[in-house]
């Protein structure tokens, strides 16, 4: 059982954490990640270069950090989500997506084209994959070999979507971008369920 202190101690651990994050954060928007350093950081958060190296082992750690924190996120927004559904209409998922990043959107922008926009987009990518994968596994003909290939495809394709239209002006809506999509999507089932229409998804 943690003792009152303990719990203390855990609350301010998580506080100092997350104060890291939101600086870095910031400073991402503002000047090139390679540029910023641990100093910095510790000056904007108001702690000791110690603290700081008490959480992460440098900046490159605290970035990985925030990473895993939005897919957490997103994997919180695919158990709220029809999974079956979000193929046909990706729509919620992509409100729910949009919500997320809005808030911290040059942050996000950065991320997705810094060198580490391939990592991330594995993980983002991943998490989609693995629960889509584990609802339509037994409603497919295809083996569970094939069904990874297609996802992998279909997953990629509705992310890459997706992105374009946040890094465009969106003079297309998010709804109509979604249809676009789930057709795509929903095609690329079909054609390889044997030409079967898949109406459960």
């Amino acid at each position: 059982m943690k003792t009152l202190e303990s719990g203390s101690q855990d609350r301010r651990c998580v506080r100092t954490r997350m104060a890291i994050k939101r600086i870095l954060m910031k400073l991402i928007a503002e000047e090139d990640v390679c540029s910023i350093t641990i100093k910095e950081i510790a000056e904007k958060a108001d702690i000791n270069r110690k603290t700081f190296y008490s959480h992460y082992k440098d900046v490159n750690a605290v970035l990985d950090d925030i990473q895993n924190d939005l897919v957490d996120q997103l994997s919180g927004v695919l158990k709220g989500c029809e999974i079956s559904r979000i193929l046909r209409d990706p729509y919620p998922f992509f409100q729910k997506l949009t919500e997320v990043i809005s808030g911290d959107f040059d942050f996000y922008k950065y991320l997705v084209r810094s060198q580490s926009a391939g990592h991330f987009w594995e993980k983002i990518k991943d998490a989609l994959k693995d629960r889509i994968m584990d609802n339509l596994h037994d409603e497919m003909k295809s083996g569970k070999e094939f069904l990874s290939f297609t996802m992998e495809f279909i997953v990629s394709g509705i992310l890459s979507i997706y992105w374009e239209w946040v890094s465009s002006e969106r003079k297309t809506s998010l709804a109509q971008v979604s249809r676009i999509a789930g057709a795509l999507a929903l095609n690329s089932l079909n054609t390889v369920n044997g030409g079967e229409n898949f109406s459960k998804c």
